[in-house]
């Protein structure tokens, strides 16, 4: 009887002991596996950061060598720098082909940051700089990027034009929902647009035409060595 007693306390103890021990290697093989899955997660972020990295480079040289081609001597190292900066920041925030701004600048001023627009009958649009962005226009739209415009000389600053002419663009682009349309209206204005649209007229479809071959032209002469 008293050896029966015994051997059952022997045995609960030896099961208590072994439960612990299980529980024990359980915690320590827990807390390896949580290790592991931090490293592993910390790798992830890693290779992400790298990837992330390399997309921000890529598109900084897509830009930076984009300026080159469309202004050439026209704009200073200096001045591409920023602008660079600029439209690698615009293109992030506002998920926009940068190449498609660049396209914009290069049929309206050829990367002149000095450029004037004029009619047909040689008398001056009123239209300034990179983006040819008329004074009225920039007014509209400056407060919304934090540009401060004062004077329509303030549209011969190239950064100061790449900001004002892109919002101006990218509101447009919300407006119609549509590239097309909101690329024709950057040239011919949003009235004469609407009233096509409302009377069913044809679109003045050439400058949009331009723009687009504008970008298959600096596309495809970015990363190539013959410019």
């Amino acid at each position: 009887m008293r050896l029966s007693i015994l051997h059952l306390i022997i045995a609960t103890l030896l099961t208590v002991v072994f439960v612990i021990f299980v529980f024990t290697k359980w915690q320590n093989k827990n807390a390896q596996i949580k290790i592991l899955n931090n490293e592993i997660s910390a790798m992830h972020a890693k290779i992400n950061g790298v990837e992330e990295l390399g997309t921000k480079v890529l598109a900084y040289v897509r830009i930076s060598r984009g300026l080159d081609i469309l202004a050439g001597k026209r704009l200073s190292d200096k001045q591409k720098n920023i602008l660079t900066k600029k439209l690698l920041a615009i293109s992030a925030d506002y998920k926009i082909d940068p190449v498609l701004i660049l396209a914009v600048i290069r049929n309206e001023s050829r990367g002149n940051p000095n450029a004037r627009g004029t009619y047909i009958s040689g008398e001056e649009s009123g239209a300034l700089g990179l983006m040819q962005v008329k004074y009225e226009s920039a007014l509209e739209v400056a407060g919304s990027v934090g540009v401060k415009i004062n004077s329509p000389e303030d549209l011969f600053i190239p950064e100061k034009n790449l900001m004002v002419g892109t919002a101006y663009l990218l509101r447009l682009i919300a407006k119609y929902k549509d590239l097309q349309h909101a690329l024709i209206a950057y040239n011919v204005g949003l009235g004469t647009l609407d009233e096509k649209l409302k009377s069913g007229a044809a679109l003045p479809k050439r400058y949009y035409s331009k723009v687009m071959q504008d970008y298959k032209f600096l596309t495809e002469n970015i990363f190539s060595d013959k410019r």
